[in-house]
Order: C-alpha cells, then sequence, then structure tokens
C-alpha cells in the first residue's frame, strides 16, 4: 500500500511536472509541504492544497514555495484544526498583591494613584493606602477614589502614629509627593525608621540631599517632577525629525524620525539594513500592508511591531535611535620649556599690542589704567624723595610711607616723623600727592558704581532683538519653562521669552525678552513668522487663551503654528485636539507620574520623552537573583517584554579581555545576577518585566543541511545557541544528525536572524508551525 508521501509525489508530479522540487515534513499533527521553483501558477497550487487538506483534516497542513537555495518562502498557504499544535506557554499569569502608600494627594499624587493602576494592568492586584493633610480633597481625575483600597487618612505623613495605621510595615512602596519637599523628607526618614525594607520614591529637587540620604537610607529614589516632562515640552516645540536626546553613561543619544518621499534612496530598502552598531530602529508607521511569514505577534505595540523583512515605501516612516560619536582629541606632546619661552617672547609684541587695544576699546578702562601708571609713578616718586631727604629713613620704610600717602594717610606717615626734619617743600609734595591719590580712587570708585547702576536699570537695552522668524516663543518662565529653555538653547534655536513676572528678568540675560501682559505681548513676539510657542505657566487658562491668540494670528500662514500647551486638567487634553488641531497639550504632572509609577516598583526612572503621543521611559535595572530578567537573552527581553535595550553592562569582565559594556547591546547576550540594562519602554513593557509576562513565541521548523565545508558543522551549533538560547549540548547533538530538522520556539526577529546567517554555512529551510498567537 502507497504511503501518504508517497501518493503526494504522485499528485504534485502531475501538478509541477519538472519546474519544482518538493520536500515534505511530517510531524505530529502537521504536514508541511516546502516547493523549491521560481514560475508556478500558484491558484492551482492552492487549489490543490485546499483539496488535499479537506481529504486529510488530521492537523495543521502547511505548504510554502521559496525561490531555489533560499531559507524563507515568498509564498504560503495553511490549513488548520484547532488546537492541532500546542500553544506557547505563557508567563505572569498568576495574581499578586502589593500594597502602597501616596503621602500628598495634589495633582501628582492623584496622577500617580492613576498610573499604578495602569502600570498593574490585569494580573496584578494593588491595595493604595492615601494620606493628605486635608479632608477637602479636590479630585481633578474622576472616579479617582474608586481606585483606592480604603478611605483617604487625614493627618500629617511624618507621624508614626498616621503611617502605622496606614499599615507601613505591610508596604512594598512608599510615595512621599507632597508639594512640600521638606514634608516629603522627613516622612522618608520616618517610613524608613518603621520599615527598613521599604522601597522610599520621593519628590525632591536637592540632589546633594539626595544622594546623601539614597547612601544612609538604601533602598531610595528622589526625583524631580519639573525637570522630568520638560524634554517633552522642548522636542515637541521643534517639530523637527528629533524625538528625544539624552545622555547615559556619559554618551549622548537621540530618537530620531524620518517620513520617506517617492524619491528617496530608502525606497526599497530592507528594514533590517537599518540595524547598525550605533543605530537601532525603534518603531516603523507605514502606510502600506505587506505579506509577511514574520509578521510579528502583537503589531499594536509601539516597539519591535513590524516584520524583519519589511522592504520601505513612500510615506512609511522609520523612528530609530543612533548613538552620537564621540569624537576622541589625539594626544599632542608637551613642546619643550626653551621653545615655549622663545614663542612667548616672538609673541610678547603683538600679545601688547592686543592689550593696547582692548584698553582703548573702553573709557572706563582707559581711566583705570591711567590711574594705576600715574599711581605707581608718585609711589616711586615720593619713595626716592623721602629716602634722600629724610636722615636715617630705610629703602623698605619710604616704599611703605609712599604706598600709605596714596591711599590718604598723609597723618599716618607725618605722624610718625615727627621728630625728623622734613623740608617744607617736600611736605607739600606729599600733600599734593595724598591730594591727587584720594582723587583718583573716588573717580574709579564712582565710575564702578555707575557701570553696576547701569546693569541694573538698563537690562532691557542690553538684550539682543527679537528675531525676525523661526523662532520659538517660550511664555512663562516657571521651573518647567526654565528647563525648557535650556533645552531649547542646546539645539541652538533662536528664542523669545515671554514674562509677566519681573523677577524673572534677570533669567537668560543673553536672550531677548517682552515683559508685560502676556495676550497683549504676545502679538509682538513676531507670531507670522514663528515656529511655534512653548505655553508652560502655572495658570492653564492663560496657556490656552495665549494658545488662541497665536492660532487666530496665524491663520493665514500655510502651516498652522506649532503649539505646545502646558495644562492641569486632563480631560482637556481631548477637547483641546478638536479645539486646537495639531496642538500638543500635555500635562507635565501626568507625565511625570508614569516616570513615578514605574520607580514605584522598584525601578530606577532615568527621564522620559514622546513618540506618537505615548510616553516612553528610561527604565535602569539591576537583574537580581530570581526576577524576570535572569537568564534571558537580550532578544528575548526586547521581543518578548516590547522595549529597547539601550546600555548593558556586565557585572564581571567578559572573557578574553572585553569591555564589560555595550550601547545598543547584541540581541545574543544573556544575562545574569548582577548584571544592569537599561531601556527604553513604555509602562506596559513595564509591567509585562514587573509580572514575567512575556509575548508568545511561535513555532518554528528548522531545516538544515549537509554544511558546505566540514569545519562549518560547529559553528552552525554555536549560531543556533547563541541567537535561539537553546542549550549548547542540545545543538552539538542536531548537527550530528544532519541533514534534520529540529522545532523551536522564537520571536520573529530571532527566526529571521536565524535563517539569514545559517543560509552562508549550509542549505536552511526555515518557516512557521502555527499562525500568530494572539494574546
Amino acid at each position: 500500500m502507497a504511503s501518504l508521501k508517497d501518493v503526494i509525489d504522485g499528485q504534485l508530479r502531475q501538478l509541477l511536472g519538472s519546474s519544482g522540487t518538493w520536500f515534505i515534513d511530517v510531524g505530529d499533527r502537521y504536514f508541511s509541504i516546502w516547493i523549491e521553483s521560481t514560475n508556478l501558477d500558484l491558484n492551482r497550487l492552492a487549489t490543490w492544497g485546499k483539496t488535499f487538506w479537506q481529504q486529510w483534516q488530521r492537523g495543521n497542513f502547511l505548504l510554502f514555495v521559496a525561490e531555489p537555495h533560499q531559507p524563507f518562502p515568498y509564498w504560503w498557504k495553511s490549513w488548520s484544526v484547532a488546537s492541532a499544535l500546542p500553544q506557547s506557554t505563557q508567563i505572569g499569569e498568576t495574581v499578586a498583591s502589593d500594597r502602597f502608600i501616596i503621602c500628598g494627594l495634589g495633582s501628582l499624587g492623584q496622577f500617580c494613584i492613576q498610573s499604578l493602576h495602569r502600570f498593574a494592568g490585569e494580573h496584578l492586584a494593588l491595595e493604595i493606602c492615601a494620606i493628605d493633610r486635608h479632608a477637602n480633597i479636590e479630585w481633578e481625575i474622576p472616579q479617582l477614589t474608586e481606585l483606592l483600597s480604603e478611605p483617604v487618612i487625614i493627618g500629617d505623613c511624618r507621624q508614626e502614629a498616621i503611617l502605622k495605621t496606614a499599615r507601613i510595615d505591610r508596604c512594598r512602596t512608599l510615595l512621599a509627593v507632597t508639594s512640600d519637599e521638606a514634608t516629603n523628607i522627613a516622612t522618608a526618614i520616618v517610613a524608613r525608621r518603621l520599615n527598613p525594607n521599604v522601597h522610599l520614591v520621593v519628590r525632591s529637587s536637592r540632589d546633594n540631599l539626595n544622594a546623601l540620604l539614597k547612601k544612609k537610607l538604601g533602598n531610595f529614589l528622589a526625583l524631580n517632577p519639573t525637570e522630568l516632562p520638560a524634554p517633552a515640552f522642548a522636542l515637541a516645540a521643534l517639530e523637527e525629525n528629533i524625538l528625544a536626546v539624552f545622555t547615559i553613561e556619559g554618551q549622548q543619544f537621540r530618537v530620531l524620525q524620518h517620513t520617506i518621499t517617492a524619491d528617496s534612496p530608502l525606497v526599497g530598502t530592507p528594514a533590517h539594513h537599518w540595524q547598525r552598531r550605533h543605530q537601532r530602529l525603534i518603531s516603523i508607521r507605514t502606510c502600506h500592508s505587506q505579506s509577511s511569514i514574520f509578521q510579528p505577534t502583537r503589531p499594536h505595540r509601539l516597539f519591535n511591531h513590524w516584520p524583519p523583512d519589511l522592504c520601505f515605501q513612500a510615506g512609511d516612516r522609520p523612528i530609530w535611535i543612533e548613538r552620537v560619536q564621540r569624537v576622541t582629541p589625539s594626544p599632542m606632546s608637551e613642546p619643550h620649556p626653551l621653545q615655549q619661552l622663545l614663542q612667548w617672547v616672538r609673541q610678547f609684541p603683538e600679545q601688547v599690542q592686543r592689550f593696547w587695544q582692548w584698553i582703548h576699546r573702553d573709557r572706563s578702562r582707559e581711566l583705570i589704567f591711567n590711574g594705576l601708571w600715574i599711581g605707581s609713578s608718585l609711589w616711586l616718586l615720593t619713595a626716592i624723595l623721602l629716602r634722600y631727604n629724610v636722615p636715617k629713613l630705610t629703602w623698605q620704610k619710604a616704599f611703605a610711607a609712599g604706598f600709605i600717602l596714596l591711599l590718604g594717610g598723609f597723618g599716618d606717615v607725618f605722624g610718625g616723623l615727627d621728630n625728623d626734619p622734613v623740608p617744607p617743600w617736600l611736605l607739600v609734595v606729599c600733600i599734593l600727592v595724598a591730594i591727587v591719590s584720594l582723587l583718583f580712587i573716588v573717580g574709579i570708585l564712582g565710575l564702578l558704581a555707575e557701570k553696576l547702576l547701569q546693569a541694573r536699570f538698563d537690562f532691557l537695552k542690553k538684550r539682543p532683538p527679537l528675531p525676525a522668524a523661526d523662532h520659538i516663543i517660550v511664555v512663562g518662565l516657571d521651573r518647567i519653562g526654565q528647563q525648557v529653555v535650556q533645552l531649547l538653547r542646546a539645539f541652538r534655536q533662536p528664542l523669545v521669552l515671554l514674562v509677566d513676572n519681573p523677577e524673572q528678568t534677570q533669567l537668560f540675560e543673553d536672550l531677548p525678552m517682552l515683559l508685560g501682559n502676556i495676550p497683549e505681548k504676545l502679538p509682538q513676539a513676531h507670531l507670522e513668522t514663528a515656529k511655534s510657542v512653548v505655553l508652560t505657566t502655572a495658570d492653564e487658562m492663560l496657556n490656552l487663551e495665549a494658545a488662541l491668540i497665536a492660532r487666530q494670528a496665524t491663520e493665514q500662514r500655510e502651516s498652522p503654528i506649532g503649539l505646545v500647551i502646558g495644562i492641569y486638567n486632563p480631560t482637556l487634553t481631548n477637547d483641546l485636539q478638536d479645539l486646537l488641531p495639531r496642538a500638543r497639550p500635555l500635562c507635565a504632572y501626568a507625565l511625570a507620574a508614569e516616570a513615578f509609577a514605574g520607580a514605584a516598583f522598584g525601578e530606577t526612572m532615568l527621564g522620559l520623552f514622546q513618540i506618537d503621543q505615548q510616553t516612553v521611559l528610561i527604565a535602569d535595572y539591576t537583574v537580581a537573583a530570581g526576577d524576570t530578567l535572569e537568564g534571558k537573552l537580550i532578544g528575548e527581553v526586547a521581543y518578548g517584554y516590547a522595549v529597547i535595550p539601550i546600555f548593558y553592562n556586565r557585572h564581571q569582565q567578559f572573557l578574553g579581555g572585553e569591555t564589560s559594556h555595550q550601547f545598543l547591546p547584541s540581541d545574543t547576550l544573556q544575562l545574569t545576577a548582577g548584571d544592569r540594562l537599561i531601556v527604553l519602554a513604555t509602562i506596559d513593557g513595564l509591567r509585562r518585566i514587573e509580572q514575567g509576562k512575556m509575548a508568545p513565541r511561535r513555532l518554528w521548523r528548522l531545516w538544515v543541511g549537509h554544511p558546505r565545508i566540514a569545519e562549518a558543522a560547529l559553528e552552525i551549533g554555536n549560531l543556533i545557541t547563541k541567537i535561539t538560547g537553546l542549550p549548547l549540548l542540545r545543538s552539538r547533538t542536531f548537527i550530528q544528525q544532519l541533514p534534520a530538522a529540529i522545532t523551536l520556539e522564537l520571536y520573529e526577529p530571532q527566526a529571521f536572524r536565524l535563517g539569514q546567517q545559517l543560509q552562508a554555512l549550509a542549505p536552511v529551510r526555515l518557516f512557521p508551525l502555527a499562525d500568530q498567537e494572539k494574546g
């Protein structure tokens, strides 16, 4: 009786003739056919495949067509019976419970409660207890009380009795986020005494004190909510390709975006070519669909959501992170001291000429210089006259007496010479010297006082003029506004500052500034030609009014002016987007609260920025024994948790003396306890790491033929272990049986990289055994 393979061979021979070759792989609950051909009637092949499956129907039937000697198919069809293949395992479905205490229910405290619940998701039960000094709390977020596990405790969070009522002994994390930093610090000290293990997250801007307390208290983290959201405001104002700029371990990173045009050389370029040692592709907003066996399991995520074999088309918008190369100056040898002396002698006339020009460039410098040389001349003349006309007077005493005369000390000098015969003419000369020196001293002091007063009262005259075009207007110089100005200056952006507080006029004296009523002064800032307006005042309605004025004044422009609006009521966000299209309303406390929420779960937040209206956090992890990162490849962390690793530091030196840290590390490095990993993550990614909930892998079938050279067999086994994490012993056993096939659980980028690298060593066929999992 003919076997199933013989039947398939006969049918395919009739269907394809000599136009292709095929390979059949039969598993426990699947049947796959791999056809290699460049010219097939794919519709006819699909009809045959469906007919065969209807007759078979015992599992998954997979039909693939590939170019000869290529590892991946260019066409495929699959027909499956439900539950034909085992599903990939998911980790972290257990429900845990943690207790958090929030001290202070102002804007930041309320947003922290909301962010904690977003962080926890469905699989982590939270107990949140809140403490506030006053009972009449104005809730800015509707139904926020439903997120609390118990009624708000009214009292001073610095008191032991209040913290004990909140059950500090059972608390995982205490967040002290009141508006008074002294209260926050005091609360942290009391909480550490009551619970030595509680994790402390404190709102504080005192960097030196924070560093000292971290050493003394341990398990302590201080964050400044006015610094965290400032980059989001500044970068939103640029409206350029730069989405973020930050520094990690002295190395600067930039996050950029680019829209591909029809005439761009990137059209048709594979996306995986973008991955280099100094840059990583982190997101693609594509306007076209591409059929691919590598379609990720979670295409809705911000990171790693595109198939690795994607080719760019016009309209696509890749977003990538790149490491800015640092240029190290070449060391220069020190010149010989004699050469330095000769060079100084040769340059002396030129230096004298430059000094003389510098003196004559300012009238006050001339007066001071003339006073110095006249005073020195009078000092020398007086010392000589006293030495030769007063008996037994030494040169030392003569010069001392002359210097005292220059300071107006006539009585001090001649009061000590009562018994010495002093000629009358010499006495007259000394009186004239004292008078002249006093006149010079009084004149110079008056000149300096005039300069100081002029600098104080002529503030506006010394500021540069307003730029004519392409400038950014920053309204308000509170803490966030000051941070925004500093960041924009680093980007060398022309700025205009607009304030209504006279005390703020002393800030940024080298930048143009307008002082007065903001709605009245805003049109004077050259709105018609400005690039964008950043509104950071503490008055939400004033920000809205200024935004409406700016948009109305620029209605005739081809492109609307960019608006970045600081808000404090989160319900206004959607309304403002309807009222002011393309405006960027940003809630500073909502942005900062996401960093506080991530820090509450034990992670160190180094900063945040926004991509496509989503907040991206820069999280610093130290791998602990038994946690959800230990033992995993960096690639598994990246694709399973949907994060972007940007820095890796091994707690021990690599073998061979290699450096222990890497920027934009390789996917093949394995994490061990004590290693440090810094990642870009959304709050969803942080939550997944906390819960150990990785995205499901897909089942892949890998067939490897005879190695092209005998020495390549060992390298094939090493590559499989390196990319997939498969135990080395199992890889070595597999390569001893070549040609052979093996089933692996992999993420799509891992499978793509594996096929690409193996095809240079041996014939390879790689295909999925199941459709994408959903979860």
